[in-house]
């Protein structure tokens, strides 16, 4: 009996030590899985293709049940001699203790293979009054590409900030104290994220300071950002739904020397001054041309800014026709009730 139960043993021993040296050489693994995230996280989960062959490239498919998937199904692949390193992107979710990685099925012409989920811990971002600009981003790396300030109204500026990061969850970016934002324009490729943030402030506000969490170093790294010097190239006349007193002389000053060649001609009869008075009366014609009007629907939101995802300040209470204050992308400024600007998107202009 002794015996027995001791070959037993050493059948399972045996069987156990073949399955290690199997799994020690498997073709596919993990090579990376973070060992937790924080909330909203962008994080890397890696798969290690060993004998890897550019001929019979690997397929892969996670489960489609599960509640967590990639942020982008094509995955990022990096050769090194004979193995392929496959990184993968997903987002940590929020308000939970712990996420999974659902299981990965892998296969090509030779073979299938299934990597088992991994459950990973979920942190919260703890910051505290040293960090009180945080600004919801997490980032392994942030760069601001450019800056740009155009006139809102009289009282506010619209800045506009192109961003390009690493790892980075950008569609939750929010600046603190910033009376309305939102993200345009968001691309991703891989790792690296791009987009455009925007948010309106008071004028008088120079600079503004942000933080956010760098995830490859661990700690939050502030950003602070000249508004001095940083006008747009458009014509910020445009923006404003107002004229600047600059503008009014402009015209005025316009108008008067109008008169005096016109008066002029008359005493002198000197064709110049006619042919300078038609120049300078075409320049009145044009200024004093109506702008464009469009028609807006009955019910259309009224945006605070020309972003997807803004603020909506009030309806259109009935259908009108309104001057065309200015274009952006999909958006048009129009002026409304009480001298109240907003954008109205392209689709809720009229259709005839």
């Amino acid at each position: 009996m002794l015996i027995k139960r001791l070959k037993l043993l050493l059948k399972l021993f045996i069987f156990f030590i073949t399955q290690s040296f199997l799994w020690a050489d498997a073709p596919y693994s993990y090579s990376y899985t973070p060992k937790f995230v924080y909330e909203n996280q962008l994080f890397p989960v890696t798969v290690l293709i060993k004998y890897y062959n550019t001929k019979n490239s690997p397929n892969f498919k996670f489960d489609s049940m599960a509640l967590l998937q990639p942020i982008v199904s094509k995955p990022v692949k990096t050769i090194n001699k004979d193995s392929a390193f496959f990184t993968f992107y997903f987002k940590a979710p929020q308000n939970v203790q712990s996420t999974t990685i659902p299981s990965l099925t892998i296969w090509n012409l030779n073979n299938s293979y299934t990597l088992n989920a991994i459950k990973i811990p979920v942190k919260k971002l703890q910051h505290n009054k040293t960090n009180k600009n945080f600004s919801n981003l997490l980032a392994s790396n942030l760069r601001i590409t450019s800056t740009k300030v155009d006139n809102y109204d009289e009282n506010h500026n619209l800045v506009t900030l192109s961003l390009e990061a690493a790892e980075a969850n950008l569609e939750n970016m929010h600046i603190p104290n910033v009376i309305d934002d939102g993200i345009e324009n968001l691309k991703r490729s891989g790792a690296e994220v791009t987009a455009n943030y925007y948010f309106i402030i008071p004028s008088k506000i120079k600079h503004i300071t942000f933080s956010y969490y760098n995830t490859i170093k661990n700690r939050f790294i502030n950003k602070k950002i000249s508004l001095l010097n940083q006008k747009s190239s458009l014509d910020n006349s445009n923006l404003a739904p107002k004229e600047i007193d600059f503008d009014k002389i402009k015209k005025y000053f316009l108008i008067t020397i109008t008169v005096i060649f016109l008066i002029a001609y008359l005493l002198s009869r000197d064709f110049i001054y006619i042919f300078a008075f038609i120049i300078s009366a075409g320049f009145l014609i044009y200024i004093y041309l109506p702008k464009k009007t469009i028609c807006v629907q009955e019910g259309a939101p009224l945006y605070i800014l020309p972003t997807n995802n803004s603020n909506i300040c009030l309806k259109i209470d009935e259908q009108i026709h309104t001057k065309l204050i200015h274009r952006y992308n999909h958006f048009n400024k129009i002026e409304y009730k009480n001298s109240i600007s907003g954008w109205i998107k392209d689709e809720d202009l009229c259709k005839n």
